[in-house]
């Protein structure tokens, strides 16, 4: 029979992690991923829908003729991986490693770290199967 868990047992538990193994980096070399809290995929939605509004904005403010525009800046690419990575990846004390003043750290690093780190965020939260779910609803109607 599973335990059942008080309120105490609730707020004291950890969020799950993932040790994935990085050839790509040296021998036996691993990076920790964790899950993502309800804050954390919060700032990570948050920060992916600001880029594609910022994105919007500017493509709305090319589509007028040239005398109406207001001279927006064409914001920077968002690397969704990265920042997936950015949020996730912690040290053995379950304490981030990067923060978003390291993003332009990543553009040395492997693609094939990258994309294996990535889908280890993907895995260990859950969005592949979201995602599948929610296209199966879409073929629904």
């Amino acid at each position: 029979m599973a335990k059942l868990f008080s309120r105490a047992d609730c707020l004291a538990a950890k969020l799950p992690h993932v040790d994935v193994l990085v050839p790509e980096m040296g021998e036996d070399v691993a990076v920790r991923i964790q899950q993502m809290s309800v804050n954390t995929r919060a700032t990570y939605l948050e920060r992916i829908r600001q880029s594609q509004a910022a994105v919007h904005l500017y493509e709305d403010d090319q589509d007028k003729p040239e005398a109406e525009r207001e001279g927006l800046t064409k914001p920077a690419d968002l690397d969704i991986a990265v920042l997936a990575i950015v949020m996730s990846a912690v040290d053995e004390n379950d304490t981030r490693m990067f923060n978003d003043d390291d993003m332009a750290l990543f553009e040395t690093w492997s693609s094939n770290a990258v994309t294996r780190l990535y889908e280890a965020v993907i895995s260990i939260n859950g969005y592949r199967r979201f995602a599948s779910e929610t296209v199966e609803l879409e073929k629904k109607g």
